[in-house]
Protein backbone atom coordinates (compact mmCIF):
# COMPACT_ATOMS: atom_id res chain seq x y z
CA UNK A 1 0.00 0.00 0.00
CA UNK A 2 1.87 3.37 -1.25
CA UNK A 3 0.72 6.62 0.63
CA UNK A 4 0.09 9.41 -2.08
CA UNK A 5 1.73 12.44 -0.49
CA UNK A 6 4.71 12.05 -2.11
CA UNK A 7 3.53 13.80 -4.95
CA UNK A 8 1.68 16.79 -3.47
CA UNK A 9 4.76 17.12 -0.67
CA UNK A 10 6.92 18.26 -4.04
CA UNK A 11 3.95 20.23 -5.89
CA UNK A 12 3.82 22.15 -2.24
CA UNK A 13 7.57 22.35 -2.12
CA UNK A 14 7.79 23.89 -6.11
CA UNK A 15 4.92 26.25 -4.95
CA UNK A 16 6.34 27.37 -1.97
CA UNK A 17 9.78 28.16 -4.04
CA UNK A 18 8.35 29.91 -7.32
CA UNK A 19 6.16 31.83 -4.81
CA UNK A 20 9.27 33.06 -2.80
CA UNK A 21 11.05 33.70 -6.10
CA UNK A 22 8.26 35.68 -7.09
CA UNK A 23 8.23 37.95 -3.72
CA UNK A 24 12.18 38.53 -3.64
CA UNK A 25 11.61 39.38 -7.70
CA UNK A 26 9.14 42.00 -6.36
CA UNK A 27 10.29 43.60 -3.53
CA UNK A 28 13.60 44.05 -5.41
CA UNK A 29 10.90 45.82 -8.65
CA UNK A 30 9.95 47.57 -5.66
CA UNK A 31 13.22 49.17 -4.43
CA UNK A 32 14.97 49.38 -7.48
CA UNK A 33 12.71 51.05 -9.65
CA UNK A 34 12.72 54.21 -7.82
CA UNK A 35 16.34 54.40 -7.38
CA UNK A 36 16.50 53.85 -11.69
CA UNK A 37 13.70 57.00 -11.67
CA UNK A 38 15.65 59.21 -9.01
CA UNK A 39 19.15 58.69 -11.51
CA UNK A 40 17.68 59.27 -14.81
CA UNK A 41 16.13 62.51 -13.45
CA UNK A 42 18.81 63.59 -11.74
CA UNK A 43 21.00 62.98 -15.90
CA UNK A 44 18.37 64.94 -17.22
CA UNK A 45 18.75 67.69 -14.43
CA UNK A 46 22.65 68.05 -15.29
CA UNK A 47 21.79 67.46 -18.86
CA UNK A 48 19.71 70.54 -18.38
CA UNK A 49 22.56 72.59 -16.69
CA UNK A 50 25.08 71.92 -19.12
CA UNK A 51 22.73 73.77 -21.63
CA UNK A 52 21.98 76.49 -19.38
CA UNK A 53 25.94 77.05 -19.47
CA UNK A 54 25.70 76.59 -23.19
CA UNK A 55 24.03 78.90 -24.11
CA UNK A 56 25.60 81.26 -21.97
CA UNK A 57 28.81 80.95 -23.73
CA UNK A 58 26.83 81.48 -27.11
CA UNK A 59 25.04 84.73 -25.86
CA UNK A 60 29.22 85.19 -24.55
CA UNK A 61 30.08 85.04 -27.91
CA UNK A 62 27.27 86.89 -29.28
CA UNK A 63 28.02 89.99 -27.63
CA UNK A 64 31.88 89.79 -28.16
CA UNK A 65 31.25 89.42 -31.53
CA UNK A 66 29.82 92.80 -32.50
CA UNK A 67 31.27 94.88 -29.20
CA UNK A 68 29.46 98.28 -28.86
CA UNK A 69 27.63 100.22 -26.11
CA UNK A 70 24.75 101.24 -27.00
CA UNK A 71 21.72 98.99 -25.19
CA UNK A 72 19.44 98.45 -27.63
CA UNK A 73 22.21 96.91 -29.79
CA UNK A 74 23.62 94.56 -26.89
CA UNK A 75 19.58 93.66 -26.23
CA UNK A 76 19.27 91.92 -30.07
CA UNK A 77 22.78 90.37 -29.57
CA UNK A 78 21.53 88.65 -26.89
CA UNK A 79 18.56 87.93 -28.32
CA UNK A 80 18.70 83.96 -28.51
CA UNK A 81 16.58 81.47 -26.86
CA UNK A 82 15.49 81.26 -23.64
CA UNK A 83 17.84 84.79 -22.86
CA UNK A 84 16.03 87.23 -20.95
CA UNK A 85 18.11 90.69 -20.18
CA UNK A 86 17.59 91.63 -16.52
CA UNK A 87 19.89 94.71 -16.60
CA UNK A 88 21.95 96.98 -18.63
CA UNK A 89 24.14 99.14 -17.11
CA UNK A 90 27.03 101.53 -18.52
CA UNK A 91 30.29 101.37 -16.28
CA UNK A 92 33.87 103.09 -16.78
CA UNK A 93 35.05 99.47 -18.55
CA UNK A 94 32.12 99.30 -20.95
CA UNK A 95 28.54 98.17 -20.76
CA UNK A 96 27.77 95.49 -18.12
CA UNK A 97 25.16 93.30 -19.28
CA UNK A 98 23.23 90.75 -16.95
CA UNK A 99 20.64 88.13 -18.32
CA UNK A 100 19.19 85.03 -17.09
CA UNK A 101 18.96 81.64 -19.14
CA UNK A 102 16.30 79.30 -18.61
CA UNK A 103 16.05 75.57 -20.14
CA UNK A 104 13.60 72.97 -20.08
CA UNK A 105 14.10 69.73 -21.24
CA UNK A 106 11.66 66.81 -21.21
CA UNK A 107 12.67 63.21 -21.78
CA UNK A 108 10.59 60.20 -22.35
CA UNK A 109 11.73 57.30 -20.20
CA UNK A 110 10.35 53.78 -19.11
CA UNK A 111 9.12 55.66 -16.34
CA UNK A 112 6.95 57.83 -18.99
CA UNK A 113 8.06 61.34 -19.54
CA UNK A 114 10.35 63.29 -17.04
CA UNK A 115 11.10 66.97 -17.07
CA UNK A 116 13.44 69.35 -15.96
CA UNK A 117 14.10 73.26 -15.57
CA UNK A 118 17.25 75.06 -14.73
CA UNK A 119 17.97 78.41 -15.03
CA UNK A 120 20.58 80.48 -14.40
CA UNK A 121 21.84 84.21 -13.97
CA UNK A 122 25.55 85.74 -15.53
CA UNK A 123 26.98 88.76 -16.29
CA UNK A 124 28.74 90.07 -19.18
CA UNK A 125 31.03 93.34 -19.74
CA UNK A 126 31.33 94.14 -23.51
CA UNK A 127 33.39 97.33 -24.07
CA UNK A 128 34.11 98.79 -27.63
CA UNK A 129 37.43 97.36 -28.50
CA UNK A 130 37.63 93.21 -28.73
CA UNK A 131 39.55 92.49 -25.52
CA UNK A 132 37.53 89.45 -24.18
CA UNK A 133 36.42 89.79 -20.45
CA UNK A 134 35.35 86.93 -18.22
CA UNK A 135 31.62 85.92 -17.90
CA UNK A 136 30.88 85.49 -14.41
CA UNK A 137 28.27 83.95 -12.84
CA UNK A 138 25.37 85.54 -10.51
CA UNK A 139 22.79 84.62 -7.81
CA UNK A 140 19.46 84.90 -10.00
CA UNK A 141 16.69 87.27 -8.59
CA UNK A 142 13.52 86.19 -7.31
Amino acid sequence: MRYEGGHSARLRRRLLTGTALVVVATVGAAVALPLLRDRSQRRLERRADREVTATAQRTRAALLAAPSTREAALRDAAALDGVEVLAVEAGDAGVRLVFRVRVAKTAASVFGWQEANAAACFAQVVSRSATPAVMERLPCPT
